[in-house]
């Protein structure tokens, strides 16, 4: 019965450790995933200016 329980143990520890390495790579991801959107955002109105600059042209 004590093998059962230390394996049981072993993967309660493993999960954890595995769960917090997800964690931090989520976090990880979440800060790239914002500064790409940002990224984007400031594309975006970029072309949206020159858009109404190249309208106001005609």
């Amino acid at each position: 019965m004590p093998l059962i329980m230390i394996g049981q143990n072993l993967q309660s520890v493993r999960a954890e450790i595995q769960a917090d390495a997800d964690f931090e790579i989520n976090k990880k991801a979440e800060i790239e995933i914002e500064t790409i959107l940002m990224h984007l955002e400031n594309q975006n109105k970029m072309m949206s200016d020159t858009l109404d600059k190249l309208e106001k042209k005609e």
